[in-house]
């Protein structure tokens, strides 16, 4: 009997003190995720996304060549890398001294656009397959910034420029380019299929001395007027149109006209 009672008792001690230890334990883990920062509560919080983020294709119907080119920026960063559908690395830039401790924002770049002649329209594709591009950068203060973006072969055709005809005198005061809506992708790319144009780019150049008057519309547009004052007489113009798809990626038409004297 005596024997017994004090195993009894010996239990009901182990048992209050397996509550008192779990109730403890308890306590001190709320104090911690009161006390704790911020940063520990969820590491995402940490990791930053470029504000902004293109990779797209320029293709010139026009002239038949082609290339990409990459638009991103965010908070300043010493590191850059980017990776293709595979996983391959195909972008590694890196500034040193005063320009790492500077850090980079705002970036653009674009390849070098050979000729299809050159280098044919299935070449270039197969060398930038569809797929999501990612890029990665390190900010200058040692956090993640990166980003993603879907790269597709859906390559507008470039407009029908109506007017001016390539060539032609135009008058100074009222020059009106004019242009077909683009529906369908590049010939060049078959085979054709609807395309999503987000807006057109004009683009009117002056080469010597260099003068550029250019405007985005909307992909309503069909038609953009020169303003008087950009031209002057007797001067070759180099007019230049663009077709933006909702993927980013654009087509380029262009042609010369001149002014009368």
């Amino acid at each position: 009997m005596f024997t017994a009672k004090i195993r009894e008792k010996s239990t009901r001690m182990t048992s209050q003190w397996l509550v008192l230890r779990y109730f403890l334990f308890a306590l001190v883990a709320l104090f911690l995720a009161a006390a704790a920062p911020e940063s520990w509560a969820d590491d995402d919080e940490d990791e930053l996304t470029l504000a902004t983020l293109k990779f797209f294709i320029e293709f010139n119907e026009t002239d038949e060549d082609i290339g990409v080119q990459a638009v991103l920026g965010g908070e300043p960063y010493k590191k850059l890398s980017a990776f293709g559908p595979n996983g391959r690395k195909i972008l590694n830039l890196r500034p040193r001294s005063n320009l790492k401790m500077q850090g980079l924002s705002d970036f653009f770049f674009e390849s070098a656009e050979p000729s299809l002649d050159e280098f044919s329209m299935d070449e270039f594709l197969d060398r930038f397959p569809e797929g999501e591009y990612e890029f990665e950068t390190i900010t200058i203060e040692g956090m993640e910034q990166d980003g993603e973006t879907i790269f597709t072969h859906m390559i507008p055709a470039g407009p029908v420029i109506v007017s001016p005809e390539e060539g032609e005198v135009v008058d100074l005061l009222d020059t009106v380019v004019m242009w077909e809506p683009v529906t369908q992708t590049t010939a060049f790319n078959p085979p054709q299929q609807p395309v999503t144009i987000v807006g057109y780019q004009v683009i009117v150049t002056r080469e010597d001395p260099l003068r550029v008057f250019s405007v985005d519309v909307p992909a309503e547009a069909t038609s953009v007027s020169v303003p008087p004052g950009f031209l002057d007489p007797g001067t070759e113009y180099e007019l230049e149109i663009l077709a933006v798809e909702e993927s980013d990626n654009q087509t380029i038409s262009l042609l010369f006209f001149e002014t009368e004297e």
